[in-house]
């Protein structure tokens, strides 16, 4: 599902970038307690303008990172701003359908991404697919009481249905072969979680 027009401008503003910088990214980093492994391939699902191309980069240390996004603007945007990053690959595509080898990544992020995804079950299923044994999925995500209210509603598009809260989140990625490690929840309304694929899981 594609933002509207007041999203686009939210997430393009200067001090959305700053929260970002200053206040996500060191509780994401957190999530590792110090210790990011290396990372030689990542994928971010939901790449918007490629704020979030930062953190990977600088932040989790990838050495290449994969970009995708279902929106061509976001993605145009995005390719032209890191035009002179060979360490990038931008890519349009579902996140429920992604077109990629399984076990291809050792890291693979969403930032605040899946609650725009109607079927995010099936996303959360592809990100495990993707994911080497021993991979780390990062999460920052909005639940159903901050984008099911009247006012969210009337600023933003978002699904309705189907909509997920901490605890559900965490049911679904156990459900399908996640350990989740680390997360931290603001009460009912945002989180952030890291997940590992266990290291014995098989190739697929």
């Amino acid at each position: 599902m594609k933002l509207n027009r007041l999203e686009r401008m939210v997430v393009r503003h200067p001090l959305r970038h700053w929260v970002q910088r200053s206040v996500e990214q060191p509780l994401l980093l957190r999530l590792f307690d110090n210790n990011i492994p290396p990372i030689h391939s990542a994928l971010e699902i939901g790449c918007g303008f490629g704020q979030g191309i930062q953190l990977i980069r600088n932040g989790f240390g990838a050495s290449r990172i994969t970009a995708m996004d279902l929106d061509e603007e976001m993605l145009t945007y995005t390719a032209q701003r890191y035009s002179d990053s060979p360490w990038l690959q931008v890519v349009q595509a579902d996140a429920t359908r992604l077109p990629f080898d399984g076990a291809a990544f050792e890291l693979v992020c969403d930032f605040a991404v899946f609650h725009h995804i109607p079927d995010w079950q099936a996303a959360v299923a592809e990100v495990f697919r993707v994911l080497k044994p021993g991979g780390a999925f990062v999460i920052e995500e909005l639940y159903r009481a901050a984008i099911c209210n009247p006012i969210s509603k009337r600023l933003f598009e978002h699904p309705q249905q189907n909509r997920f809260n901490h605890a559900e989140l965490k049911q679904c990625l156990e459900a399908v072969g996640f350990r989740v490690k680390k997360a931290q929840q603001l009460p009912g309304l945002a989180g952030i979680t890291l997940a590992i694929k266990p290291a014995e899981q098989p190739l697929d």
